[in-house]
């Protein structure tokens, strides 16, 4: 059980999750839209310009509250990491105790950061968008991650398309504590892997709603093939079969009445 501590959330982390592959592709392939995509006014470059002085933080910056320095210490111990999307905090724990939280963005309503177990199963050094580090994750139908940010006044706002964006201080100085393999817990979504409003599913879509209608039809006996949140001809097919046997008109479609009928509803 969760239990909380000092404003977060913790417990021992002994999840039993199977490895992901490394990815090495480049940065253009990732899936999250963390690329510039509005004009900087002189304002925003300004912050910019003041959070860093030839690569480091400035000690005058005032963006949100950056939490990174470089006199920490390197922790011992197992470490996970817990993301609180309500919080927006990032939230390094050892041996199943919170050590350093950290502020972070989310994903957009859109495109929310998705709640579940998941590990690092890649770290690169980038540049731009993606800030200056990159922890990338083992989600099945898309390529996200933890990393930094150009756009620093986004810190603490619902903004990406899923990833988790970190101030690039502070991803820098968590990036050599985390080993690829580390354990990372989203939570904080009231609607689990559900969007509000639930959005129709079909053909070629992915995501962690995907993946929980696939478990719930495994679940309820229509097997819908590999579980891994990408809605293929075999998901298809025993979505077919689940409206067919619930005299549900067939399309392969999953609609509010399927959700209903496969009892995934939203509850404030």
């Amino acid at each position: 059980m969760w239990r909380w501590q000092h404003g977060i959330k913790e417990e021992e982390l002994g999840f039993d999750m199977a490895p992901g592959n490394d990815e090495q592709d480049s940065v253009k392939e990732y899936s999250c839209d963390c690329e510039p995509d509005e004009i900087l006014i002189p304002e925003m470059l300004k912050l910019t310009a003041l959070q860093f002085e030839d690569g480091k933080l400035s000690e005058q910056a005032e963006v949100g509250k950056p939490s990174g320095r470089r006199e920490v210490e390197m922790p011992s111990g197992r470490i996970d990491i817990v993301v609180d999307t309500v919080d927006r905090t990032l939230t390094v724990c050892i041996d199943g105790k919170a050590y350093r939280s950290f502020p972070v963005a989310v994903g957009k309503p859109s495109s929310p950061s998705p709640p579940g177990q998941w590990q690092v199963v890649s770290k690169g050094v980038w540049s731009g968008g993606f800030g200056t580090r990159w922890l990338g994750l083992n989600m099945p139908w898309g390529k996200y991650g933890i990393h930094g940010t150009n756009k620093p006044w986004q810190i603490g706002d619902l903004v990406s398309g899923g990833c988790i964006r970190l101030f690039n201080h502070d991803v820098e100085l968590i990036y050599d504590w985390i080993p690829v393999g580390t354990q990372v817990v989203i939570i904080g979504n009231p609607f689990g892997p559900l969007r509000n409003p639930r959005r129709e599913l079909g053909p070629g879509e992915r995501g962690p709603d995907v993946l929980a209608v696939q478990k719930r039809l495994k679940m309820l006996g229509f097997n819908p093939g590999v579980e891994n949140g990408m809605y293929g001809e075999a998901t298809i097919d025993a979505v077919k079969r689940f409206q067919e046997a619930h005299s549900i008109r067939v399309t392969g479609v999953v609609t509010d009445e399927v959700y209903d009928a496969l009892g995934l509803r939203l509850f404030e």
